[in-house]
């Protein structure tokens, strides 16, 4: 049969439209992620708890609230904007106009760029209530210059200053002293957030009105600051959340695709290929080497696959090429069998014979006359093979054992886990990698299923 033939037989099952639209998402979803996220994202960004220190920890995906309706503040970023100058300091201003029902998760203060000649600046930033108390949220000392440096000197470029306020204890007292005085209740333990809630004997709840940032930037002439922004965490992020690291889940689902793809894809071919030319060497040759192809296979094929995983993955150095040579290397012998069993029988054909018989050579014969009666079937057998790859590699991950350098299913999946994220109710860590792994393997076997004509003439409709 054309391959026009197989992709027309093919597409007239539901299992195998199903199977093949599925898989075309996943290949252009991994396509634009191969485009747009660079390579390295994995070692200088997901790993890098430095760069996700900005987004809230553990929230669930906004669509969340939107559908239930839950409490809501979303991921705000307050950049102050020069407003004037005063007798040695510049002054630097925003405001929030805070409606929400929820608290942010945190705040955080952040500078960057400080330049300077001569003596050190200072920052002070302020936030004004809208029941007029004034939060010192920040009081920045900009390190004077060592021996060594030579001016003008710069601090913060990269990366900025972040201050928590909760770490200054100018700001835990202003809190606790005006929650006494004004509300006379304490608000227990005072955190960035409280700066935006009035105590209740139920607990903080949120202060709606305005709310005034300002920055004051003490300094010699000619000196000055990039920017002074104010981030307020989410009470929910992005599309998929956020872990406990603030690492945007989306991300790392998205990375998963290609890995995914790439694992199942190189391991099925390479088993495919290993198994397909054993099987025929074996099953066409015969004598000594088909005896020793075929015992080498019953011994592989009889090693428990799982357990040799997780036993080669711990004693060498975890990785993705590891893991897939690990599943290249045992997983031929199951095809090799199977082949070696159809090359039997299809060389006792007539027309095998009478290739023979005409002179054609082994090569030949086996390439135009023999290859082309099982192909169906080892194109049904690479395609089964692509989920359990990936289930695989993901079952490792989930052990602890997987590439620690790149972002997978698994990972996210293991990590949700080793932190509680099941009993803490954290759903949007476990269940959307969950799902993403059974799409997959759904992907696959629809295909196969589509496949069952080609291999099966006789499950052909007239």
């Amino acid at each position: 049969m054309s391959a026009s033939g197989a992709w027309k037989l093919l597409t007239s099952t539901w299992s195998g439209r199903v199977g093949v639209s599925l898989l075309a998402a996943m290949v252009v979803v991994s396509a634009l992620v191969l485009i747009l996220m660079p390579p390295d994202f994995g070692t200088k960004y997901w790993n890098d708890p430095a760069y996700w220190i900005e987004l809230p920890k553990a929230v669930p995906p906004e669509w969340y609230a939107w559908f239930t309706g839950s409490p809501y503040f979303p991921q705000t970023e307050l950049e102050l904007r020069s407003a004037g100058e005063g007798a040695g300091y510049v002054t630097y201003v925003n405001s929030l106009k805070f409606d929400y029902d929820a608290l942010p998760s945190h705040v955080l203060v952040i500078v960057r760029g400080v330049r300077f000649s001569g003596d050190p600046p200072t920052i002070a930033v302020d936030l004004f209530r809208p029941d007029g108390l004034s939060v010192p949220l920040a009081r920045v000392l900009v390190p004077p210059p060592s021996l060594q440096e030579k001016g003008p000197y710069v601090r913060w470029s990269d990366p900025p200053l972040r201050v928590a306020p909760e770490s200054s204890q100018d700001f835990v007292m202003a809190l606790e002293g005006w929650f006494s005085a004004t509300y006379g209740l304490e608000v227990g333990r005072v955190s960035s957030r409280t700066a935006f809630a009035i105590p209740t004997s139920t607990g903080p709840v949120p202060l709606k009105g305005e709310y005034v940032v300002v920055a004051r930037f003490f300094g010699s002439p000619g000196d000055g600051v990039d920017s002074v922004s104010v981030v307020l965490g989410g009470s929910h992020y992005g599309l998929a959340g956020t872990d406990v690291v603030g690492r945007d889940l989306f991300l790392g689902l998205l990375y998963g695709f290609p890995v995914a793809l790439g694992i199942g894809a190189f391991a099925s071919v390479l088993v495919t290929a290993i198994g397909t030319l054993l099987g025929l060497l074996s099953g066409y040759y015969r004598g000594l080497l088909e005896e020793a192809i075929q015992r080498v296979a019953d011994v592989v094929a009889n090693v428990p696959l799982l357990p040799l995983l997780v036993f080669l993955s711990f004693l060498l150095r975890p990785s993705i090429l590891t893991i897939m040579a690990i599943l290249v290397v045992f997983s031929w012998p199951g095809l090799t069998i199977i082949v070696r069993s159809m090359v039997l029988q299809v060389i006792e054909m007539p027309f095998v014979e009478a290739a023979k018989a005409e002179g054609a050579g082994d090569l030949r014969v086996i390439l135009l006359h023999v290859l082309p009666q099982i192909a169906p079937y080892v194109a049904a057998q690479m395609v089964f093979f692509v989920p359990s790859a990936i289930l695989a590699e993901a079952g490792l991950s989930f052990l602890g054992l997987g590439d620690p350098t790149i972002p997978t299913w698994g990972q996210i999946l293991e990590l949700g886990f080793r932190t509680g994220a099941v009993f803490t109710g954290y759903w949007w860590w476990v269940i959307p990698p969950g799902l993403l792994l059974v799409l997959t393997g759904v992907a696959f076997a629809s295909i196969a299923l589509g496949l069952e004509p080609l291999v099966n003439p006789r499950l052909r409709k007239a």
